[in-house]
């Protein structure tokens, strides 16, 4: 236990990841925030997230340092028949596979879950795959950007005008959400009858499913310039220059709005009566609303909207959040020490849990950094371990390309 706490909520669950980029590690670390013991399957390359960048941090990727802490890394040729007995040996011992192979690598390198849970039955194996197994898109490339423009969302995005990406990770972060929601799902109902079973993601379905009602409908409105179905509902600028949203989804904060702008004529003005209303006259609501917000600095438009129940909010940069007083004192930031780059800060869980809180011990391991550790606990001697590391099968720390200081 930590500090008085009971146990992690999933201490005690072992979980053998070989995956990369993006999806499956941020599933892989969300179990292991929670407690579960994740063992990073590697090449001896590695993970190519190591070398995205720059920036760089300790001579690792940032995006692989933010997606990998609290975990353990061990290389493998999985293109040996004794790297594979290794990864039999660890799937054996294992509750959790997690893989993002291309279709076809898994089941080629008799990994896949029908080969793992003959010997162990109770293995819950998560797929996460770009468009899943079957399928004419089945085969394709997969990375964010493509998946953003072949699900709509960068037609939508740009308004119809020209495909903008959406900076976050959508498609990969939604899709790491239902892995974790799947694979614990998948140990509860083996709690009940000892049995695992294949758990299945694909990040296409992912994305279309995280546009909700929109798809109910074949058209999308993508002239729009904010949130089509509610308005106003977007971002406006002060006479500063700041910007700042303002999201009025009720009559109230309408009535509210008027007032606080000093223009009680629009409450009576029929074309914006209601929120109908206001859709239907967005350019002409969107012209009065510009010209009186430019009267005032940002700032001073966010005090007066909040204190009349408008729901507002400044337009911040990303850097501005590592000093909001609100972000520093709600865990959303920890620190944890790496081999390499010393105390490293990254973004903490969002999840909050009253008796078993979700936990940092550490930051991204080095490349096989626990090769020989995690060999000694499956059963390898010192001196099989000396001859697979000698024959290239597995091995500390290789020297691969990397970033500056690697």
């Amino acid at each position: 236990m930590r500090n008085g706490q009971a146990p992690p909520p999933l201490l005690g669950v072992r979980v053998l990841d070989f995956s990369r980029l993006f999806a499956g590690p941020y599933c892989t670390m969300m179990l292991a925030d929670l407690g579960a013991e994740v063992i990073k399957v590697e090449s001896p390359s590695g993970d190519e997230a190591r070398r995205f960048g720059p920036p760089f941090l300790g001579g690792e990727g940032m995006n692989f340092m933010a997606l990998n802490r609290n975990k353990r890394s061990i290389v493998l040729d999985l293109k040996s028949s004794k790297g594979l007995e290794v990864v039999r040996r660890l799937a054996s011992r294992a509750d959790v596979v997690v893989e993002n192979f291309r279709p076809g690598v898994a089941e080629r390198l008799a990994i896949d879950h029908a080969t793992l849970s003959r010997d162990n039955p109770g293995l819950v194996y998560c797929s996460i795959s770009g468009f899943g197994r079957e399928g004419a898109y089945a085969s394709r490339p997969a990375l964010d950007l493509i998946l953003q423009a072949m699900a709509g969302v960068m037609h939508r995005q740009g308004r119809g005008v020209r495909p903008e990406l959406m900076v976050i990770t959508v498609a990969d972060t939604y899709a790491a959400a239902l892995a974790v929601q799947g694979i614990l799902a998948a140990l509860i109902a083996r709690g009940r009858d000892g049995m695992g079973q294949r758990v299945e993601v694909n990040l296409f379905d992912a994305l279309i499913a995280a546009q909700g009602y929109r798809m109910i409908s074949r058209t999308d409105r993508v002239e729009l310039p904010a949130w089509d179905d509610v308005c106003p509902y977007q971002a406006f600028q002060g006479s500063d220059g700041d910007w700042f949203v303002v999201a009025v989804v009720s009559q109230a904060n309408w009535e509210a709005l008027c007032r606080t702008l000093g223009r009680t004529d629009l409450l009576a003005d029929p074309r914006f009566a209601d929120n109908a209303a206001r859709v239907e006259h967005r350019g002409a609501l969107i012209s009065e609303l510009e010209r009186a917000f430019s009267a005032r600095p940002a700032v001073e438009w966010l005090r007066l909207l909040t204190e009349a129940g408008v729901p507002a909010g400044p337009v911040r940069r990303v850097e501005d959040l590592f000093t909001d007083s609100h972000v520093l004192s709600s865990r959303t930031l920890v620190e944890a020490e790496h081999p390499t780059a010393g105390r490293v800060r990254t973004m903490g869980s969002a999840l909050r849990l009253s008796r078993t809180p979700p936990h940092v011990s550490g930051s991204a391991p080095l490349l096989g950094q626990h090769t020989r550790e995690i060999l000694r606990e499956v059963g390898y001697r010192e001196e099989e371990i000396d001859e697979l590391v000698r024959a290239g099968v597995a091995g500390p720390r290789r020297s691969v390309p990397s970033g500056p200081g690697g």
